[in-house]
């Protein structure tokens, strides 16, 4: 007989909060300040456009108080403006790029936002006008093509030959001449012949060179897709020009070479028909990207580099097409070459990384401020020129959190705490621009989304980003990553949440050469710092990923061995075994680390459960006296170690206010010598957990050290479905493992391979090599005595083996996803049954 136990999780209820509302509407004035919570429905175009415009609104307050009116002239008497920044009027980047692009999307508001948007109180449609003409006008009379006024620094910016040229300079040109575009019809024809020298100048730089890759640690990916934007633009206003025709073949060239791939030296694919038989192996020159379609930029890989391609390669495809249609009636010039790859480099690395809110993992961080969800330009480049529905639902919930954090400034600005200040406020501006823009241009209106969960699902299973040394993996509980940057020395990951609204709890976190996972130790006399001896040996199985490491920490005076199991449920289970290479004194511990944002953007405090519960900001450290903790009812650890919890050491971390939570957490000094065993620690994260299912959870985890061998260590863990994960790691034993007398709530856990089960307890043998580990997903258990159960077809079979002498009667549990079943089973003496699960 079957009998099904149906379990309720009546405490999963208070982890979720929903609206009605189907958009999240922008703001003209500051309402809910912190409180606006992102919505699940799919917004529609013609609202998220009206959104988008409106932040653009709110925005100008920040553009006119950012605005310098230098009551200057340039060397022809037109009046001249610049938008401050951190380097106000310089001829580099920090003034040139910040200036262009405020100018471009002051430009943009004049000529698309009249009649259709409120803007803040002290704000003029005369003062964007004014601003949008005079910052132009000091943007191309500082180009060395025109040298009407120099810049601060008593240089003139931009291109203009191989030998005289400024990096990045076609970046900012191609601003300013959306700039110019936008206010096209108010500029007089010197000042179009002006913005032409300036455009003209930097295509000729572009004709006199060669086009550059490399991949390793530096990929030429993102700049050579900004020179196809100077080509773009020059094209789009100047079509008729004499040399258009080279400008065009040296923008394929460029557009081939942005996202290059190795294939590309064999593809015989012609790329416009209609000019020519060019292929695009005979535009390659060399390879951008690894042979996994992942690249690098700043010696480590992140997806901000990741996708800021797409967005450039689209914008060139918008102004080729926009241009030349609003001022000429007609497109000369247009190409494949600029979508090359982009559909291959979101299929096989960017949505891998997507998380529930459309944030794009990163896996070591970033060196630019964190959620700024700028890739939203990105998603809309595939979504309205490949028509891609997985891009247009990624966007759609990017552009909410882009809203929902300019709420929480005051003058429009788009977060609190920049990094580069007035430059980042131009560049999140320039991307929430252009996604309307593109969106006017190629309308989404028949493009059906994607489902997130049927995305997520595609995305599931755990994947190894080769070159980068990177896993991740998802489940419908939550997504893991780890990676082991050998170029910026980092070995961190992190946990996201799968909740749309709550997932950036956890923030990706380093320092010290680690951070969320691993954390430290601070020992007397030595730097923090670790360096790796085995960099991830990886088991990949469906949803999930075991891992081992090793680092020598503390200038080698500790040897860290540890494994960590993103298990196809909702555990994550993190195990170590610390031994001392030298003497020496640890001063504090601050292990089992995760970084928890306490930001306005986010919530500026957590409720932290345990056996007292308590609402910290993380500005003043606690130590939890127990052996689990769960914060907001969303996320719980785990850790049986007779060590504190902490939470505390809140820090401006990218933009992001972050606070710590270790789960391994001392200051009390204690020695260690060498060679003996400092720590072997564990520690269980939850994802959407409540309070009173993390104190379960720790009430049924079985902690193995004490049945294990030196060197070893081990958990059986539990899963909220009723499932236990067990993860046991050969850390630097000599034995084999032998367990014994382990009993889970449900009866004897049925191990991988071969358990003989007594009294409902399981026995186990174990032989796994050094520095590797065996996980085990248990989902079936028994209650009854003196059998031999194997365990075959990956948990699709049992063979039930009774050499005893008498007939046996057995009780098997099983856990589905919809419940417990139960089935007795009768096994007669000195015989096998197989069961089919």
């Amino acid at each position: 007989m079957k009998i099904k136990i149906v379990i309720i999780f009546y405490s999963l209820i208070s982890v979720y909060f929903f609206s009605g509302e189907a958009g999240l509407k922008a703001k003209t004035a500051k309402e809910n300040m912190y409180g606006n919570i992102v919505q699940y429905k799919f917004v529609k175009e013609s609202d998220m456009k009206s959104d988008l415009l409106q932040m653009l609104a709110n925005f100008s307050l920040y553009m006119k108080n950012d605005f310098i009116e230098n009551k200057m002239m340039n060397s022809v008497g037109e009046k001249i403006g610049c938008f401050g920044g951190e380097d106000t009027m310089g001829s580099g980047e920090a003034g040139v790029r910040t200036n262009a692009d405020l100018s471009m999307v002051c430009a943009f508001m004049v000529k698309y936002g009249k009649g259709k948007v409120a803007l803040p109180n002290g704000v003029s449609w005369n003062d964007i006008e004014k601003m949008a003409m005079e910052s132009l006008s000091y943007s191309y009379s500082s180009h060395k093509a025109n040298k009407l006024v120099r810049c601060r620094d008593g240089k003139y910016w931009g291109s203009i030959s191989a030998e005289d040229y400024t990096w990045e300079s076609s970046l900012w040109a191609m601003s300013a001449a959306y700039s110019a575009f936008f206010q096209w019809d108010k500029l007089s024809s010197i000042q179009k012949k002006y913005i032409e020298n300036m455009l003209k100048s930097e295509c000729n730089y572009e004709l006199h060179r060669s086009v550059p890759t490399g991949y390793d640690g530096d990929t030429k990916a993102e700049e050579n897709a900004w020179e196809v934007d100077v080509l773009a633009v020059t094209l789009g206003l100047f079509p008729n020009d004499s040399i258009a025709p080279y400008w065009f073949n040296k923008l394929r060239a460029f557009a081939i070479n942005s996202y290059s791939h190795i294939e590309d030296s064999k593809d015989k694919t012609i790329i416009d028909p209609l000019y020519d038989n060019k292929t695009v192996a005979d535009f390659y020159v060399g390879k951008n990207l690894y042979d996994d379609y992942t690249l690098q930029n700043h010696n480590f890989f992140h997806t901000s580099y990741q996708n800021v391609v797409i967005q450039e390669l689209g914008e060139a495809a918008l102004a080729l097409e926009l241009f030349q249609k609003t001022i000429y009636g007609n497109v000369r010039w247009k190409t494949n070459a600029l979508m090359h790859n982009n559909s291959k480099v979101m299929t096989h690395v960017l949505n891998w990384l997507a998380l529930a809110d459309g944030e794009l993992a990163m896996p070591n961080g970033n060196d630019w401020s964190l959620f700024l969800y700028d890739q939203i330009t990105s998603y809309t480049t595939n979504a309205c020129f490949l028509r891609d529905p997985d891009a247009l639902m990624l966007e759609n919930l990017a552009y909410r959190n882009i809203l929902k954090r300019q709420q929480t400034t005051e003058d429009g600005s788009w977060l609190l705490r920049p990094d580069v200040g007035a430059r980042r406020m131009g560049v999140e501006a320039h991307r929430v621009m252009m996604t309307w823009l593109m969106h006017d241009v190629r309308s989404t209106n028949d493009i059906q989304p994607t489902n997130w969960i049927d995305f997520r699902n595609r995305y599931s299973r755990a994947k190894l980003f080769d070159s980068q040394n990177i896993v991740r993996a998802y489940t419908k509980d939550r997504f893991t990553c780890f990676s082991w940057s050998s170029g910026i020395k980092s070995y961190t990951g992190y946990i996201g949440l799968d909740t749309k609204e709550q997932n950036k709890i956890i923030v990706p976190f380093k320092d010290h050469n680690t951070g969320n996972f691993i954390g430290w130790y601070d020992v007397d006399s030595t730097r923090i710092n670790a360096v790796p001896v085995i960099a991830g040996i990886y088991k990949l199985k469906g949803n999930s990923y075991t891992m081992n490491g090793e680092l020598l920490t503390n200038d080698k005076t500790l040897d860290n061995r540890f494994s960590i199991y993103s298990t196809p449920g909702n555990a994550i289970i993190y195990l170590d075994y610390v031994v001392g290479l030298r003497s020496g004194v640890i001063n504090k511990e601050r292990g089992g680390l995760m970084g928890i944002s306490t930001d306005q953007f986010t919530k500026i405090s957590r409720n932290i459960y345990s056996k007292d519960s308590v609402n910290a900001d993380g500005n003043s450290f606690i130590n939890i006296k127990n052996d689990w903790v769960n914060i907001d009812n969303l996320f719980g650890v785990v850790c049986h170690n007779n060590k504190n919890i902490g939470f505390g050491d809140n820090s401006n971390n990218n933009s992001i206010m972050t606070s710590k939570l270790y789960a391994f957490c001392s200051d009390e000094k204690r020695p260690f010598s060498i060679g003996k065993i400092v720590d072997r620690r564990n520690v269980i994260y939850y994802s959407k957990i409540s309070s009173i299912e993390t104190k379960e959870m720790s009430r049924k985890l079985i902690v193995l050290k004490d049945f294990l061998p030196s060197g070893w260590n081990g958990v059986i863990a539990p899963d909220p479905d009723g499932r236990y994960y067990m993860l046991l790691s050969n850390f630097n034993g000599k034995k084999r493992c032998h367990l014994y007398d382990i009993k889970c709530e449900l009866g004897a856990p049925i191990f991988g391979g071969k358990t003989s089960v007594y009294n409902s307890s399981s026995s186990a043998s174990f032989l796994i090599p050094l520095n590797h580990s065996e996980s085990n997903s248990i989902d079936c258990f028994v209650e009854g005595s003196g059998i031999d159960i194997y365990n075959k077809q990956n948990g699709k079979e049992l063979k039930i083996n009774n050499m005893g002498n008498s007939n046996k009667r057995i009780k098997l549990i099983i856990v589905k996803d919809n419940g417990l079943y139960s089935r007795t089973i009768n096994v007669k003496k000195r015989k096998s049954i197989i069961v089919h699960l």
